[in-house]
């Protein structure tokens, strides 16, 4: 079966509802951050640091075409993952895009909640909310043409969320 892709910005609750999503389906679930960081054996922030953003997306964009050929997964992206269109094009190889939207307060409050340390994020006089604003604002076109289906997670629950991501992989897997 098609495997399951989600994008989104950092902090949209992409990797807490793909655990979840593929635990009810019994998939694998994949989170393409946390697997760069295991076989790095270093923090993404780390990486950043050491080798540069330029670097990251090169290993980040040898792990979508590995894992094109996959199946049954759900895969949790990276933010920045359309910033490359040969990674959305190896993601769609053998997967549904899921573009996860909401409020920039919903995601601030999220990374607000959460201790994970997002390099892009970091830094300068903005606040945080300014920050994301500007980091979204500059991919929204890039979300928006790599997505097959969008889902807004704002005020929804996780189970009405993957509720709806089951619902809609579904109309897609008949009619494709």
């Amino acid at each position: 079966m098609k495997n399951i892709v989600i994008i989104g910005m950092s902090g949209i609750g992409k990797s807490e509802k793909g655990k979840y999503l593929a635990n009810l389906l019994g998939w694998t679930f994949l989170d393409t951050d946390e697997e760069i960081v295991r076989r790095e054996k270093i923090t993404i922030e780390e990486i950043f640091i050491k080798y540069g953003e330029d670097y990251f997306r090169d290993v980040e964009s040898n792990l979508m075409s590995e894992i094109s050929t996959m199946s049954n997964m759900v895969i949790s992206t990276g933010g920045g993952i359309v910033l490359n269109s040969d990674n959305i094009e190896n993601l769609r190889k053998n997967g549904y895009i899921f573009l996860f939207m909401g409020k920039i307060q919903t995601i601030v409050d999220n990374l607000t909640s959460s201790n994970v340390v997002r390099p892009l994020l970091k830094g300068g006089t903005a606040t945080l909310y300014e920050k994301v604003e500007k980091l979204f604002r500059g991919r929204e076109q890039l979300y928006l043409a790599s997505s097959d289906v969008i889902i807004n997670v704002d005020n929804k629950s996780i189970e009405q969320i993957c509720k709806e991501v089951i619902g809609e992989y579904n109309r897609l897997a008949e009619i494709s």
